[in-house]
């Protein structure tokens, strides 16, 4: 169990997770790393089976402790249907029927892959009560060490509490190597988190929230190393996929430590999630959360910055005044990697930002602007700077 002092109400924070081995030739210790387990259900994609999936599962066959395998096809993404699929598979039948007993459940899960199958395994963990663990694939998200599922139900995008990963297993040789839509990705779950601090900040100021200040500067710092390091990310330089990968799950052990997603998720979250559920409402396969993400924080960015110019409050301007060195950082980022954007219509940009207040129940800088009158403004405004300043692919 991690555990980590705190001079916050909680005194001390506490996170299940047994294992966290990030490095060169990761998969080659996942026999030993998981050898107190005695039948382990692996979970992979085709694309992820591929990458590390095949050789973990000859590793621990060789340990004669993996009981069968379940592939999803290719870029499966974390469905209702998929979760009962995986469900399904998860139990196995002994060669003679008997009447009498249940299917034999597994003692652990083990998910190949990064978001998508993360997400689906957390839930199938949750509901059977079973251990699992993540062997992951790619730098493209922050949920490594998350305790909630982001699920595609009915068309909708909802988020539910599950387990945590006991045993976090990355190996940079293999993120190094994932598509470079993947580490675009992650790059831009990271740089939401200065928007998702400062909005943790603000509904403190002005709710009276919870907050810990030893895990926000623990998130933030490790965005500043991510975004210092990334202009080598598609040199795929190891030491710079390392600082990505250990900032997605210091993120997530935010949210463990917490027991809230709010070091991880605010604003940017919200209006992206919400462009993602657009796009199942339309039938069309939803956009990588990540690039969604990092799209959205250019808008945050854009509308508190207005909002510093403007408000008369001194209190939300100070407040707002600390964060602006930290989106300079991002905006110098942005000239570099030339993050991608898929949202550049602007009714479906307004849309996603004003329907993003009601994504999820939280204070943010959403509400703030809707309480004063001000968000359909702060929203058609910010599209026109975001789509001149940020957008360069347009």
């Amino acid at each position: 169990m991690l555990e980590m002092e705190c001079s916050c109400v909680q005194k001390k924070h506490t996170a299940p997770v047994k294992t966290v081995e990030v490095g060169e030739h990761a998969v080659e210790k996942i026999g030993e790393i998981l050898s107190e387990y005695k039948s382990i259900f692996l979970v992979a994609d085709e694309n992820t089976f591929q990458a590390a999936g095949k050789r973990a599962e000859a590793l621990l066959k060789e340990k004669g402790i993996l009981s069968h395998t379940f592939l999803l096809e290719a870029g499966a993404l974390p469905t209702d249907k998929n979760v009962g699929r995986v469900l399904i598979e998860a139990g196995w039948d002994e060669d003679i029927y008997d009447i009498n007993h249940f299917s034999n459940n597994p003692d652990f899960i083990l998910a190949v892959g990064s978001g998508s199958v993360n997400d689906i395994c957390r839930m199938v963990s949750y509901r059977l009560g079973i251990e699992y663990g993540i062997l992951g694939t790619a730098p493209s998200m922050d949920g490594f060490a998350s305790v909630v599922a982001p699920l595609i139900v009915g068309n909708k995008k909802i988020v539910y509490t599950c387990s945590i990963a006991r045993h976090i297993i990355i190996d940079l040789n293999i993120a190094a190597a994932a598509p470079k839509e993947l580490l675009m990705a992650g790059v831009g779950d990271m740089i939401g988190k200065y928007i998702a601090i400062l909005d943790w900040e603000l509904s403190r100021m002005m709710t009276g929230e919870y907050y810990c200040e030893k895990v926000a500067d623990m998130v933030i710092q490790a965005t500043k190393t991510c975004i210092e390091s990334s202009e080598k990310l598609f040199e795929r330089d190891i030491h710079t996929i390392k600082n990505t990968v250990d900032g997605l799950i210091l993120s997530g052990l935010g949210i463990a430590y917490t027991g809230s997603s709010r070091p991880a998720s605010g604003t940017e979250h919200m209006i992206g999630q919400t462009w993602e559920v657009m796009d199942l409402e339309e039938g069309k396969t939803p956009n990588l959360h990540g690039i969604e993400v990092g799209e959205a924080t250019f808008a945050a960015m854009v509308m508190y910055e207005r909002l510093y110019r403007e408000t008369q409050d001194e209190t939300v301007k100070a407040l707002i005044k600390k964060y602006l060195p930290l989106f300079y950082e991002v905006e110098t980022l942005q000239k570099t990697l030339r993050l991608p954007f898929t949202v550049t219509d602007k009714k479906r940009y307004v849309e996603g930002v004003l329907r993003g207040r009601t994504f999820r129940e939280r204070y943010t800088l959403l509400e703030y602007l809707h309480r004063f009158g001000k968000l359909e403004d702060y929203a058609e405004q910010s599209y026109d700077e975001v789509m001149k300043k940020y957008c360069l692919n347009k």
